[in-house]
């Protein structure tokens, strides 16, 4: 298999050797190259340079001629004069990885592709990525997004150029791969990808002085004339009709996005942003765009009729308005933007942009609190206005997803009380909502009274348009082993958090009995003092107690505090004053208990496998045994 390599060359003194050593030093060996150099006219020593290359090496070809102006007449010169079975297509000013060719003839022995793509590398700008991630390694043309890279920097199967009269256009100087390239693709038996290896370095030399033609003043002629020419092509396409619209509809899916990228964001004269946007609208009724309009996205139905119908202001204000956050708005359950003549042309087509919008958030804090578990976070709406966006908490249980129970979120500032991190690509570019919720415990108990997972979701209703997601959370943020009693059980309820291997949040709800460890009675003058260690998070306050009772009439309700806590253990101090006289009466109780307490409902706790009780008693007769009260 033998590989042409084909270099237009102008000025390019600077970097021609960099170029040709990339192929003269390709690991396929020399036996299976061929390079073909067109000097065209160049004013610098290239035409030296490649002299220089052509007596060192007998399978470098240079041919020179008078300048054309364009790239397009020296690729062309080098198609009649290769003799390769494929011809790589490679500008002076950039350069091959040495095992690109390689690499692709790999893929040409696997899957006999007339076209094969190599993955870019930029040095100093931006290269094509789409094609490499939304395409297996070897697809077919019709359905894809091969248009969004339309340089002839590619591997052809130089049978599919002579076959077809596949040809540069040799009239214009900007943009004349367009042509070439549908005219590829489009009669191309498959394409083909190498993903995992770097074959083509496009380079960005801003400190040389190489005269680019791409570096002069772009007029609004010149930018059309190459979309003009590029639908001639289509039009002049030797396929079915049904096929040709299809390379018509991925045509003007490019146009849209790329092109008009550019008509809207580039440095234009005023005069030529009309110009173009004029020549656009006709070449929408040249090529009766209608015939295939229903397969658009809705956001280009509304570009394209926004060319049709309207006016330059129009495609501006809805060009802008789309890509920023809130400037959608919902109508019956529909989101339409915001734009006048956008919305209205929306509202009669029925084109909604509800899957346009994404919908996202996540919990930021999760905390017990004494009966219930409070949630905070953020989310946000990729295009609709929220402004009047109600939030709900969805709990469902894992095992019935049927059984379900909601909670309000309230939407607050909290992020100037508790900062917390967010992607700052969130905060450029989105609208964030921060909320806060309370899921009751008894609320909980009563969609489930066993034990169980619950999964979280997030609901926005605008409206009657809704919007839900699991709720995500970072690892940082977690629940660990929140107890709680709660009326009517006889066990504390002890919940969990976890993260699933998606990164949803989700609770896990045991009933279980208190385990009291390391539990220490003293006595100090008329204080008693006590500490336990405890593997579940307690909560006391108004609902629930702690009480340390000596038979039924001597009830201490002593302050306990948080000393320590970790994710494997809690540890609680508390202390009490007692009179002499309770202090007499302690000494002559037999034993004591410890009650943890919910509205007067007391549940067990539990030491070393038995009733707390015995351990206070063993504790009490120690600490009073012969003291003089």
């Amino acid at each position: 298999m033998i590989f042409t390599v084909a270099i237009p060359v102008y000025n390019d003194q600077n970097t021609i050797r960099d170029c040709l050593d990339s192929v003269v030093n390709q690991t396929v060996g020399e036996d299976k190259l061929e390079i073909i150099c067109v000097n065209d006219g160049s004013t610098d020593k290239s035409g030296n340079i490649l002299d220089e290359y052509m007596s060192k090496y007998k399978f470098i070809k240079v041919i020179h001629q008078q300048n054309s102006g364009a790239p397009g007449r020296p690729r062309n010169k080098a198609i009649e004069a290769a003799t390769g079975d494929y011809i790589y297509f490679l500008d002076g000013d950039d350069y091959l990885g040495p095992e690109a060719l390689e690499k692709m003839e790999e893929k040409i022995v696997q899957y006999q592709s007339d076209i094969i793509i190599g993955r870019y590398e930029g040095i100093n700008r931006g290269v094509p990525v789409a094609v490499f991630k939304k395409n297996p390694d070897c697809f077919s043309f019709p359905g894809s997004n091969a248009l969004f890279t339309m340089s002839a920097q590619k591997l052809f199967k130089r049978e599919l150029l002579i076959k077809h009269n596949i040809r540069f256009p040799e009239h214009f100087s900007l943009g004349e791969d367009q042509p070439f390239m549908i005219q590829a693709y489009a009669y191309s038996n498959s394409i083909a990808l190498v993903k995992d290896y770097p074959c083509y370095y496009l380079t960005n030399h801003q400190t040389i002085g190489r005269v680019q033609l791409t570096k002069k003043p772009l007029s609004g002629k010149s930018f059309m004339f190459r979309i003009e020419e590029t639908l001639a092509s289509i039009e002049l396409l030797n396929l079915e009709t049904d096929k040709k619209r299809l390379i018509f509809f991925h045509y003007w899916e490019r146009i849209m996005e790329v092109e008009l990228s550019a008509l809207i964001s580039k440095s234009f004269l005023i005069e030529d942003k009309i110009y173009i946007f004029n020549t656009l609208k006709k070449m929408l009724d040249k090529y009766q765009y209608l015939d295939y309009y229903q397969q658009f996205s809705s956001r280009h139905k509304i570009l394209l009729r926004l060319i049709e119908k309207g006016q330059l202001e129009d495609l501006i204000a809805f060009w802008y308005a789309e890509k920023q956050p809130g400037n959608m708005v919902v109508q019956h359950g529909k989101v339409y933007p915001k734009p006048e003549l956008a919305y209205n042309l929306a509202l009669h087509e029925s084109i909604s942009f509800h899957r346009n919008n994404k919908f996202e958030g996540e919990i930021t804090k999760i905390e017990k609190l004494e009966n219930a578990v409070l949630l905070e976070g953020f989310c946000y709406h990729s295009h609709v206005d929220s402004s009047n966006e109600r939030l709900f908490i969805e709990v469902s249980l894992r095992e019935q997803k049927d059984k379900t129970i909601s909670f309000p979120a309230y939407r607050s500032l909290f992020e100037k009380k508790y900062p917390f991190e967010i992607d700052t690509q969130i905060i450029k570019k989105e609208k964030v909502t921060y909320f806060y919720a309370y899921i009751s415990i008894e609320s909980l108990l009563h969609l489930n009274s066993e034990d169980g997972i619950l999964d979280l979701r997030l609901i926005s209703k605008i409206e009657d348009y809704t919007k839900s997601l699991r709720l995500k959370s970072k690892e940082s943020v977690y629940l660990k082993n929140a107890s709680y009693i709660a009326k009517g059980c006889k066990e504390p309820i002890v919940i969990n958090s976890y993260l699933t291997k998606w990164g949803n949040l989700s609770l896990v709800v045991k009933h279980q009995m208190l385990h009291f460890k390391n539990f220490v009675l003293t006595c100090s003058g008329s204080r008693i003092k006590g500490h336990f260690d405890c593997e579940t998070d307690l909560s006391f306050g108004e609902q629930n107690s702690f009480q340390v009772n000596f038979g039924r009439f001597l009830v201490f309700k002593p302050d306990v505090v948080l000393k320590d806590s970790t994710r494997k253990k809690m540890s609680y101090d508390f202390s009490f004053e007692v009179t002499k006289q309770e202090l007499k009466q302690i000494k002559l109780k037999k034993n004591a208990e410890v009650i943890i307490g919910h509205l007067q409902q007391s549940v067990p706790v539990i030491y070393k496998g038995k009733s707390i009780k015995a351990k206070v008693k063993n504790i009490l007769r120690p600490l009073f045994k012969g003291r003089n009260i």
